[in-house]
């Protein structure tokens, strides 16, 4: 990791320091830190329950989260190295949450809620972060897959290599890289993804979507563009989401420190639409801010009409919509590069707007 010396106009390396030096632990601050930004794991998730030990067996798990399909995820945290047989823990632990009913996750997010202290009702906030209408939806949603997650700073050449080999053979799981930087005074985190690597995931991916395609109730043709419009997105720049197929959307993580998304639909039509949601006041403020001061200058960028527009079930989720025609009848591949070309206008004008007021 570099500064940059603006003076001398040249890099300068930020070292590396190690989390005991500087008095971080585990616990108290990494699974914390986590629990608190999600998003840094590169996607976004929900955080359900945190050291979780109500298993029949005397064991606790770090964090447990749900992605925007439902899934259930393992997130396993070690703080300088991962050891030899974090896999295995991991593994047991998702072996134990394939065991749990909708009702089981609803109680145990219940709990959680209680003791942190958010005054949020679980089922709506559930219903809300997986945006589906009814509980009969919400429980046909939940647990479908339980997925992985290891957290260090370092890790173990045998981990990497068992980490590899399940993934290649159809088990979810990921490693991530959390790395601590001394600059003066201050502790600078950075994370990045190690496994799978961008390029074997979007690979893979497409693998598993068509392996499974038996189960898939969206139209074939949205959910061929879409799985193609997600893999272009992760390779063509810095921003990433998760479709699951099921619907005519899917939704990207928060980006610039904001809880804001952008959000990708296309209809079978070929309807195509972008949107900048949230429905939090930091997010929704700043969305307000930009349709106010900037709506012509965006919509110039982009070429193409935008609207600025309130939630259709709740009234304080804002969101800044591009919606344009696709000729269905041209080739995927050039579909999908002229979506993600608007795409990329788009994110790029927010990335300089935020970048020229901050």
């Amino acid at each position: 990791m570099y500064r940059l010396d603006a003076q001398e106009n040249k890099l300068v390396e930020i070292p590396e320091t190690n989390f005991a030096t500087n008095e971080i632990r585990e616990r108290q601050h990494i699974e914390e830190w986590i629990r608190k930004n999600p998003e840094i794991l590169g996607e976004d998730l929900l955080i359900i329950g945190h050291e979780y030990d109500k298993f029949e067996v005397n064991e606790r798990l770090d964090l447990l989260a749900l992605d925007r399909d439902g899934n259930v995820v393992v997130i396993e945290v070690k703080r300088d190295t991962s050891g030899s047989n974090v896999d295995f823990q991991a593994l047991k632990y998702a072996s134990y949450c394939a065991r749990l009913s909708q009702q089981d996750l609803l109680d145990i997010y219940t709990d959680y809620l209680a003791v942190h202290q958010e005054d949020v009702n679980a089922k709506e906030a559930l219903l809300e972060f997986l945006e589906v209408e009814d509980e009969e939806e919400l429980n046909s949603t939940l647990n479908g897959v339980q997925r992985i997650i290891i957290v260090g700073k370092e890790f173990d050449k045998r981990i990497l290599s068992v980490c590899t080999w399940l993934y290649e053979n159809n088990i979810d799981i990921k490693c991530v890289t959390i790395k601590p930087y001394k600059f003066n005074d201050e502790l600078i985190i950075d994370t990045k993804q190690i496994i799978p690597p961008y390029k074997l995931e979007d690979y893979y991916i497409t693998k598993k979507a068509e392996k499974q395609k038996r189960t898939i109730q969206g139209d074939k043709n949205v959910v061929e563009f879409l799985q193609a419009v997600q893999q272009s997105i992760t390779t063509q720049t810095n921003y990433s989401g998760r479709y699951g197929g099921r619907r005519n959307y899917f939704k990207g993580h928060r980006f610039l420190g904001l809880p804001w998304n952008f959000v990708f639909g296309y209809k079978k039509d070929g309807t195509a639409t972008i949107s900048l949601e949230s429905h939090e006041f930091e997010g929704t403020n700043e969305i307000k801010r930009i349709a106010e001061n900037y709506y012509s200058q965006l919509q110039q960028t982009l070429g193409f009409p935008i609207e600025f527009s309130e939630g259709v079930k709740n009234k304080d989720w804002f969101r800044l919509i591009v919606k344009f025609q696709l000729d269905t009848d041209i080739p995927l591949e050039e579909r999908v590069q002229s979506y993600i070309e608007v795409f990329i206008k788009y994110f790029e004008f927010i990335n300089k707007l935020k970048g020229s007021n901050d």
